[in-house]
């Protein structure tokens, strides 16, 4: 349940491979859920027995304690799946309406502001929000330099693949005329 990087990834990868993990089902099918590039609806079907561990449930603390450590480990758990839904999103969209990303998100317009504001001051993530138009933009704009330079090289990727394909042709042709 820790935010998202390269190293939180890395070791989710390494206990997905655990067999350890095939014991616990609840666990693994999370682990799972959170590896793939797929929006992970919330709450999950299992979620009631992963809040249940104890070690997300107690620590020897009063019942206030207690039930202050299931809040805090409910909300985290929601958090981290909002977080892994934005990702998502901004993997497959350049921009989406706000009110599509909530609906997608399952969370009010505020809200998903409010999370991907959090996102982006801490560098998590890229996107820009257009209030009046109601976009969230997750791509930077280019500039048209780098249009150009991208559309030249892919233009000469093309040119060359042609050439290699008439070089092809023109081998099968002599190979049969001979």
């Amino acid at each position: 349940l820790s935010e998202y990087s390269n190293e939180v990834k890395d070791m989710m990868e390494r206990i997905n491979l655990d067999p350890q993990l095939e014991k616990i089902v609840e666990c693994k099918e999370t682990i799972t859920s959170f590896l793939k590039n797929e929006i992970i609806h919330y709450p999950l079907p299992h979620q009631t027995m992963l809040e249940s561990i104890p070690a997300f449930v107690s620590g020897g603390e009063t019942d206030d304690a207690s039930l202050a450590l299931k809040e805090h480990w409910h909300t985290t758990f929601h958090t981290r799946i909002i977080q892994h839904n934005l990702r998502v999103v901004s993997r497959y969209y350049r921009q989406i309406h706000t009110s599509r990303l909530a609906t997608l998100l399952s969370l009010t317009t505020a809200e998903t502001e409010q999370h991907l504001s959090n996102m982006v001051s801490s560098g998590a993530l890229y996107a820009k929000i257009d209030r009046p138009k109601d976009i969230v933009r997750f791509a930077k704009k280019r500039c048209e330099e780098e249009v150009l330079s991208d559309w030249a090289g892919d233009i000469k990727e093309l040119l060359g693949l042609v050439e290699e394909t008439t070089y092809l042709i023109q081998k099968e042709n002599m190979v049969q005329s001979h």
